[in-house]
């Protein structure tokens, strides 16, 4: 139920920041001798090609006594190297190397990504709070913090972004999450109370009733789950989580038959969860 897409959404920020941050313009000294090996390593970070810009920086660096202040940059050149090819621990100490000399915004910002993939929600919590202190409303570093409150299980932060949230923009997807808020405070009512809500201002909205089937499945209430589903259904008719939830709510309120129909469907299109309860309930029972 904890689906966090959303984020994903504002990855992307970190390319463009990337490319435009002063950290990547190139010290225009004759007297640096790494000068053409840079600029040729900055062309291929500019693709993409992490790996073959990763082997000049590298170089760079190797060749280097001591790196200047005007050449720093290749720490975090070579920090989104590392972090474009997911070898996330060498990003994070090149990333904390450069900060160290120069705190600089993006270079806090990659930081921040490189902790979300290492799992280091209080590190990466504490550069967003540094950006939200100065962007108090900047919807999507909210969101962002939100998400990593989500992770950490702080339900009740998280609320409180998504609310502030709300108040800019009203969307059905993080008024859904708000409901997901109240459930894990093992608030489920009020958790229903908002998905009810969700779907009555956006009935097309297939991921609210999802949210709504899959709670009041944990909470055993079949028949309510059924009348989500069913609902979902008539919107996407060929929405195999539904037609999962469905078979398990038809199985379990006796309805085999029918149950097992829904679930050898979704079976067949490659949905494996439902292989446990077409053994259970389908094919194992005496």
């Amino acid at each position: 139920m904890n689906n966090l897409s959303f984020i994903r959404r504002i990855a992307p920020i970190a390319v463009l920041l990337m490319i435009t941050s002063p950290v990547f313009l190139l010290a225009q000294s004759d007297k640096d001798k790494n000068k053409a090996m840079m600029a040729q390593a900055d062309t291929l970070l500019s693709r993409e090609d992490y790996t073959g810009a990763l082997a000049l920086y590298n170089k760079i660096v190797e060749q280097s006594k001591t790196v200047s202040d005007e050449d720093y940059s290749v720490y975090y050149k070579r920090a989104f190297c590392y972090y474009g090819l997911e070898r996330f621990d060498l990003a994070l100490k090149d990333v904390n190397q450069f900060i160290q000399k120069k705190p600089d915004d993006q270079a806090k910002l990659l930081r921040a990504y490189i902790n979300q993939e290492l799992g280091n929600y209080e590190d990466q919590l504490k550069d967003l709070n540094e950006f939200i202190s100065l962007h108090p409303d900047n919807i999507e570093l909210l969101q962002w913090r939100a998400s990593v409150f989500m992770e950490m299980e702080r339900y009740k932060d998280a609320q409180k972004d998504i609310q502030k949230i709300l108040k800019y923009q009203d969307s059905p997807e993080l008024k859904s999450y708000l409901g997901l808020t109240y459930y894990y405070q093992d608030q489920p009512d009020s958790a229903l109370t908002i998905f009810d809500e969700v779907i009555a201002q956006e009935p097309d909205h297939i991921q609210t009733y999802l949210y709504a089937a899959s709670l009041s499945l944990e909470q055993d209430a079949y028949e309510l789950a059924l009348q989500y589903i069913d609902r979902g259904l008539k919107k996407d008719p060929n929405n195999n989580t539904l037609l999962f939830y469905k078979g398990i709510a038809l199985v379990e309120t006796d309805k085999v038959t029918e149950g097992c129909r829904c679930l050898s469907k979704v079976f067949a299109a490659g949905f494996d969860d439902a292989g446990d309860y077409l053994k259970s309930y389908c094919y194992g029972a005496d």
